[in-house]
């Protein structure tokens, strides 16, 4: 069994929020992403790491009313809202759950997860152990961050300094809790290590700009969430004074310059299981 995961973000109303605004500027990805990977109507689904639930819905879409999705998450608050958007779709259901004490064996058509193993010490040992919930033939569709290219390239035109600020800030934060910014590079290696054949994969990134995005929002709650977590490992930089506003300062430098940013990217996996 994997150690138990330290997830940095915690579950506050900001975290919460944040999910809320994630699930938006991610669907179409992670629908792509399902509908590329072989999810079609009438399957059983499991996603890991529900969060709020927005991935469980999405996949509810593709799946549609002959099938059904059951989310794992080890928020119970998490929980309590994804139940709440839920309630005007029977075939979804929610488990409060660690991923590695999950079993349900054979019970699944196909396992989906976004942003979670990033979050796992071992994540190829959590989806191997995962697996055994999976019919045989059946797909593993898995969307995962890659924060290490934005950190460390071009992430605005025109450059912008508070952006700057605050993508090295939050690499730091993520990385001082033990998550990994190149999750999405390694999907490849992860699904072969866990026991899957090689992965299809596809690298996105989100562009935002103009005043009426509400990356601006994300990125102000996503800091808010990580300060806890900053100031665990002792981190300066932001903290609630200097945060105060942060989507309206981003906003005004961006659109002064009518600039973009770029969102972090994500890699987008898929494989199947052998049949029997």
């Amino acid at each position: 069994m994997s150690e138990t995961p330290h997830y940095l973000l915690g579950h506050t109303a900001h975290e919460l929020r944040r999910l809320d605004l994630q699930g938006g500027l991610y669907r179409d990805v992670t629908i792509r992403a399902f509908r590329e990977g072989g999810l079609t109507e009438g399957m059983r689904v499991l996603d890991i790491g529900c969060g709020t639930g927005d991935v469980s819905l999405t996949a509810a879409e593709v799946v549609g009313p002959t099938g059904s999705v059951l989310g794992i998450d080890r928020g119970p608050d998490a929980l309590v809202t994804a139940r709440a958007k839920a309630t005007r779709h029977p075939g979804v259901e929610f488990e409060l759950s660690e991923l590695d004490a999950f079993e349900h064996p054979g019970h699944f058509d196909a396992i989906v997860g976004r942003f979670i193993l990033m979050h796992q010490p071992d994540p190829a040992a959590v989806l191997r152990g995962l697996l055994t919930s999976l019919r045989p033939g059946g797909i593993v569709v898995i969307v995962e961050s890659w924060m290490e290219l934005i950190r460390t390239g071009g992430h605005s035109q025109p450059f912008s300094p508070l952006y700057e600020e605050i993508v090295q800030w939050k690499s730091d934060v993520v990385r001082g809790a033990g998550a990994d910014l190149h999750a999405g590079g390694r999907l490849r290696s992860i699904f072969r290590a866990a026991g899957l054949g090689e992965a299809t994969t596809r690298l996105e990134a989100l562009v935002a700009g103009g005043p009426d995005s509400v990356y601006y929002e994300y990125v102000e709650q996503s800091v808010r969430s990580m300060l806890p977590e900053a100031r665990r490992l002792g981190l300066g930089g932001f903290n609630e004074t200097s945060t105060e506003g942060l989507a309206d300062r981003l906003r005004s430098e961006v659109t002064a310059v009518d600039g973009s940013l770029i969102g972090w990217p994500v890699v987008a996996a898929w494989s199947r299981t052998e049949r029997a």
